[in-house]
């Protein structure tokens, strides 16, 4: 108890001490409202500057300069996608019939089938036969249930057909939005029924296509451009400003229609190349690694050397940083530092009871020059002193108690002689 009790004291002073200016650059947040948590999207800058490749001298600061709560989370990317669906269609019947007020009535009657593996149809779209003449109609649609029951999924929707007077053009209402409360699955629909009314003839429909709208939420990705240096044996060396945590690589060739065998290579800090992936490129590619690779650098070699220098785009995962914005405003966001240790609380203790998609999210603004070399090249100067201060003093006060033993076992054989 008295061991945790000590640790939890130390590392509280360890955060009392920690200052903005222990960074080398900063970021005015424009925050000012009154939530409890707002999510910062990192810009660029963050990543290029940053010494630490998983952002551990990334903190935020409140206007007192005192470290707020903070944690760093992976950035999503929500994509919304249509899938168009092929249906087969069969015309069931078609009759003509009289109102009650003795107007004539069509009636034609579809049912349209899915494929097995089919997504459930956000709306329908129809094509039918030409026609010079103009038209309107009504359709709805009922699922048909393998249990033998019906649903409605569609009501009174109108089609029709009509001539643009101002450019000669046909104008189409041809699509049928279906309702999203009546959900089922694929294998439990034995088809789709179109029951289309109208005062007059109108064409016959010749082919239709379903539509699934889907939301794919996916890993938010910055690229980070390469600098690049012309080796005299024709590899290309790419570089980038710090040492990265690349997930993916873009690599394109200048010149059209040319396909060249490349070799990838990475290093970090270290003089040693390794091999990362070798592969035929035709004007250009996007490498997925299977591992994260920290690399500082990049080699491109080819059969030959190459005539011109090619693109490369390292990326690395995007980061959102949520922090406790209830007061103490305005914050700052400190970045850049030899000696920062990670200060992040993780996500799970800051997000216990946060929904992040309703989180609001804040800009960055003014750049703020904070410890700026200083903080830079404090592990420079440590790595200069070899030893640390309080080993060279621990060794000097073991050293001097030594003596002092040494001096009281020498007394003791002197009074005994």
């Amino acid at each position: 108890m008295y061991k945790k009790i000590v640790s939890i004291l130390a590392f509280a002073s360890c955060l009392a001490a920690q200052s903005s200016y222990d960074y080398a650059y900063g970021l005015n947040i424009d925050s000012n409202n009154a939530f409890t948590l707002n999510k910062i999207s990192l810009p660029d800058e963050v990543y290029l500057r940053s010494l630490s490749p998983s952002l551990d001298d990334v903190a935020v600061f409140n206007k007192n300069n005192q470290l707020v709560a903070f944690s760093l989370i992976d950035a999503k990317t929500t994509e919304n996608i249509t899938l168009e669906m092929d249906a087969t269609l069969y015309l069931v019947n078609e009759k003509k019939s009289n109102t009650t007020q003795g107007d004539e009535r069509y009636t034609y009657t579809y049912l349209a089938k899915l494929p097995k593996d089919a997504k459930y149809p956000s709306y329908f779209k129809l094509a039918w036969e030409s026609a010079e003449y103009n038209w309107e109609a009504r359709v709805s649609i009922k699922i048909q249930l393998l249990d033998g029951y019906e649903t409605t999924a569609a009501s009174g929707v109108l089609l029709s057909e009509l001539k643009d007077i101002s450019d000669e053009s046909r104008l189409k209402a041809d699509e049928v939005p279906i309702h999203d409360y009546s959900y089922y699955s694929a294998d439990e629909i034995r088809g789709w029924q179109f029951v289309i009314t109208s005062d007059k003839k109108i064409p016959k429909i010749t082919a239709i296509k379903a539509y699934a709208k889907e939301q794919f939420t996916d890993q938010s990705f910055v690229g980070i451009d390469a600098e690049y240096e012309m080796q005299n044996d024709g590899s290309i060396i790419c570089k980038l400003p710090t040492i990265q945590p690349v997930e993916q690589v873009y690599i394109g060739l200048t010149q059209a229609n040319l396909i060249l065998p490349i070799t990838l290579f990475y290093k970090n800090s270290e003089d040693k190349w390794t091999k990362l992936d070798g592969r035929i490129i035709s004007e250009e590619a996007d490498i997925e690694f299977s591992r994260i690779v920290f690399a500082k650098e990049f080699m491109l070699k080819t059969n030959g050397g190459f005539s011109d220098i090619p693109k490369f785009t390292a990326y690395r995962k995007r980061v959102d940083i949520i922090f406790n914005s209830a007061n103490n405003a305005p914050f700052v966001l400190a970045y850049g530092s030899f000696d920062a240790k990670p200060l992040g609380l993780p996500s799970v203790e800051l997000l216990k009871d946060a929904d992040i998609d309703y989180m609001p999210t804040v800009g960055t603004g003014s750049f703020i020059m904070l410890g700026g070399e200083k903080a830079l090249e404090a592990k420079i100067e440590k790595s200069e002193n070899f030893v640390p201060t309080w080993a060279i003093w621990a060794a000097l006060v073991l050293g001097a108690a030594f003596l002092i033993f040494l001096a009281y076992k020498l007394g003791k054989e002197i009074k005994t002689v």
